[in-house]
């Protein structure tokens, strides 16, 4: 069992431990290395003109043997039951050559292979699922309800009589159906998290390093849907923007059956009303 005091490695560049690639870098995502490596980075050139200092060559280049030098020790790293025995050392500020990225940077994340596609079948679960609520909302008995309010006030019924059991029935068949329909909102709700978090970790099986993570779907689903096309595309994977343009289209949609029903509901109304005629109050 990982002991939790020990100390972990945060994810960065640092020095490659494969002997094939002397003096680069490899990405180290926190618990292991990964395949993500880059080159050595040449040292810069100085700005002086070497052929013009007067010092003797043991001046300018001191060595093991002269007085007052002491070779620098490397530290150790006691190895961990999560990493391997060559624990990554973060890399010396001389030793970038002037290149920023070379410098251990958390916020610089490798890219994925070439062609690595970010469409999964989670994702379109999360972009489709706020769908089934508008259509659940279709199947609402509006009309019963309105018919019931609308004939109970043109004829003034008292308590006990036909029209307020009438509107009473209407009223109760209401209410039953709008809980049904908030209790599937919530189910909704949990499905798009939980597929969020399959779509999350695929992506990180595909080599998609820190994904955008699964939680943000807690707040919406539109933030989850967004934030991962933004982090997928700058870890360079394509077919990112069809989550996109699905979200929109099912916003689309939603919109065209809210249209639908107001005016199917409005049309009801208005019909009931002209049955009763003017004195309807």
């Amino acid at each position: 069992m990982t002991d939790p005091n020990q100390h972990q490695t945060p994810p960065a560049w640092y020095p490659d431990p494969d002997p094939n690639n002397p003096g680069g870098q490899r990405w180290w995502d926190g618990a292991r290395w990964t395949e993500h490596s880059r080159p050595a980075v040449p040292a810069p050139q100085p700005l002086y003109d070497a052929g013009q200092d007067a010092r003797p060559p043991a001046a300018r280049h001191p060595t093991s043997t002269q007085p007052g030098y002491a070779r620098p020790s490397q530290p150790a790293y006691p190895p961990s039951a999560t990493q391997p025995t060559y624990a990554p050392t973060p890399a010396p500020a001389h030793a970038s050559g002037g290149y920023a990225g070379a410098t251990p940077d958390a916020a610089a994340f490798p890219p994925v292979k070439p062609g690595t596609s970010a469409h999964t079948w989670a994702i379109w679960l999360v972009v489709g699922l706020p769908l089934l609520t508008a259509i659940a909302y279709m199947f609402v008995d509006f009309t019963a309800y309105f018919r019931a309010i609308i004939a109970l006030s043109a004829s003034g019924s008292t308590p006990g009589s036909g029209d307020v059991s009438r509107f009473s029935s209407a009223l109760s068949g209401f209410v039953i159906e709008v809980l049904l329909i908030d209790v599937l909102g919530l189910v909704i709700y949990g499905l798009s998290v939980m597929f969020a978090y399959f779509d999350w970790r695929e992506l990180q099986r595909r080599g998609f390093v820190r994904p955008f993570h699964w939680a943000w779907t807690f707040l919406s689903q539109p933030v989850y849907v967004i934030g991962r096309t933004v982090v997928a595309r700058r870890r360079g994977g394509t077919d990112t923007m069809w989550p996109i343009w699905g979200m929109i289209a099912v916003f689309v949609i939603i919109i065209v059956l809210v249209v639908i029903k107001v005016v199917m509901v409005f049309n009801v109304i208005y019909s009931t009303v002209g049955t009763y005629g003017p004195g309807v109050s």
